[in-house]
């Protein structure tokens, strides 16, 4: 797991609950997975995950995004598409830990393959 994700789950600490060995988050808002808050891309504009902002509104709960490891980037500078750079996904309620990837967010022998079932993200 990444060092900024760490540290807002940290940060949460009794709003956060365990499933599938990852923290649901009930928060209304998170920092921004793409800029860590800042505001700011790598060019010195707005972000355009957050606008701005530094922080993103969200539906709870939440769960830290497996494709990008809760950076909101994948290949250093792409937004990953899974989360949208947000760092987070939604859980949708009564959703459970993927029967067909057990969690993992990969299927196929050698596990490069993300999941179709729950789209990489290891609950459906």
């Amino acid at each position: 797991m990444s060092e900024y994700a760490e540290k807002v789950l940290d940060r949460l600490g009794d709003r956060a609950a365990v499933m599938g060995g990852r923290k649901l988050l009930y928060v209304e808002s998170v920092e921004c997975g793409f800029c860590h808050g800042s505001g700011h891309d790598a060019c010195g504009g707005a972000c355009g995950v957050c606008k701005g902002h530094g922080h993103v509104p969200v539906k709870p709960p939440v769960i830290r995004c497996l494709k990008c490891h809760g950076t909101g980037r994948t290949n250093g500078t792409l937004t990953c598409l899974a989360c949208r750079g947000v760092g987070v996904v939604e859980v949708r309620e009564g959703a459970a830990t993927c029967p067909n990837c057990r969690g993992t967010g990969k299927e196929g022998k050698s596990g490069v393959f993300f999941c179709t079932r729950c789209r990489g993200q290891g609950v459906c």
